[in-house]
């Protein structure tokens, strides 16, 4: 069963109103951002977030016992790795970044079925993009979200199995962006316009400058039908002339004009971009990729770790339970592989935790960009570079014996 005919199974709900507010507006998301996104530089500041988004490891964790373990067989961890057919993780995680930066509203529906133990066993994640989107209520005060598509289909779901990804939510009741539920990009769009205007005048000005290399100055009155002869006989010597050297009488001056074009100065251009970049939270330095590990690390916490939270939280809201998480059930995407560390840095760091026994060996190779070692050789917290290991990778030191110079221990012997 396909993702679609799923949806047209569901019934109409009969009964239903807009849901009440407490601002007065209507809960409906008509207005979807997409004129903004055919700026070159609000393309190049969405992609720099949607690619950090893509490096996240979302992982199903449980407390069991008062510790905290990572489930890797449940339903759900399994659709966090491949979350549909027509996804890799990398491809989910872009395409919800991309629809809530340009909208400030993404939504994901989890599609499941119910097990004879009356337990949800979930089968994919799928980012939802409607033109047009609508809050519910029936007669006993459940929420349902009304669904327009492109196509023209529609759908109304339950809230509760809907994940609502909201920023900047506070204004509106049901959406993050403007009081009537979208992204109000008026200011964007005005600087944008400018930004335009400007690289336009640019385009135009080096198309004229390639044109004109110098003036013909004829040193006499002409009237106007020898100003056009004179003209005609002076393009067809540039025209007939293959040596780059134009003939002329006493009666004419060349006057060349060096190519010097200098249109836009270095601090308006910055000008543009830092004012336009500030919408998105994306710094010059991390557009541009030459930034430091202060500015990588700024720009996570300024820019992206709020919101990997509040992801992490909307799903764990609509596929699990208020039981399950009571039980420390939830969804976290921990963001281990945005790298923020130079070279320098990650050599520090193995230096100290190598020998604290704080990285498995495994963990220390990925840092350095090596593979693991095979058969699960490294999964084992290194001992500090003087413990001796036998060929099963465990530390002779630690069982009793004493070594012999030759790897094993002399009870081994």
């Amino acid at each position: 069963m396909s993702f679609w005919d799923f949806f047209k199974r569901q019934p109409k709900k009969a009964g239903v109103r807009p849901a009440p507010t407490q601002s007065g507006y209507l809960p409906y998301f008509s207005e979807f951002g997409d004129n903004i996104y055919a700026s070159d530089i609000i393309v190049q500041a969405i992609r720099c977030k949607a690619n950090e988004f893509k490096k996240l490891k979302p992982r199903h964790i449980r407390m069991s016992g008062g510790k905290q373990e990572v489930v890797t067989d449940s339903s759900i961890a399994r659709c966090l790795r491949r979350p549909n057919e027509y996804m890799t993780q990398s491809d989910f995680f872009e395409k919800i970044t991309i629809f809530l930066e340009l909208n400030k509203n993404a939504y994901i529906y989890p599609t499941y079925y119910t097990t004879n133990g009356g337990e949800r066993y979930y089968t994919g994640l799928y980012p939802l993009k409607p033109t047009y989107v609508e809050y519910l209520t029936d007669q006993n005060e459940r929420l349902y979200i009304y669904f327009r598509f492109n196509s023209g289909y529609d759908v109304t779901l339950p809230a509760s199995d809907v994940v609502h990804w909201r920023k900047d939510y506070g204004v509106n009741d049901y959406f993050g962006g403007n009081a009537f539920g979208g992204n109000d990009d008026r200011g964007l769009l005005s600087l944008l316009n400018e930004y335009d205007k400007l690289t336009q005048s640019i385009a135009v000005a080096l198309n004229v400058s390639s044109k004109i290399n110098g003036i013909v100055k004829y040193n006499s009155y002409l009237d106007d039908e020898k100003t056009i002869a004179a003209q005609q006989e002076f393009n067809e010597k540039l025209a007939n002339n293959e040596s780059g050297i134009i003939f002329s009488d006493l009666k004419t001056e060349y006057i060349n004009i060096p190519r010097d074009v200098k249109i836009v100065d270095k601090d308006t251009m910055e000008f543009f971009y830092q004012n336009i970049l500030r919408n998105t939270g994306v710094s010059l330095a991390i557009l541009n990729g030459d930034y430091t590990k202060t500015q990588k690390e700024a720009f996570y916490e300024h820019a992206l770790e709020a919101d990997v939270k509040s992801l992490g939280e909307a799903m764990s809201k609509v596929v699990f339970t208020e039981r399950e998480e009571s039980y420390g059930n939830a969804i976290v995407l921990y963001p281990n592989s945005i790298v923020f560390m130079s070279m320098e840095n990650k050599l520090s760091a193995l230096q100290i935790g190598l020998p604290a026994g704080i990285f498995v060996k495994d963990e220390a190779r990925e840092l350095l960009g090596y593979p693991p070692l095979p058969d699960g050789q490294g999964q084992v917290i290194a001992q500090g570079y003087n413990a001796l290991l036998d060929e099963n990778n465990n530390n002779t030191l630690q069982q009793g014996g004493t070594d012999n110079g030759t790897g094993t221990s002399e009870t081994e012997a």
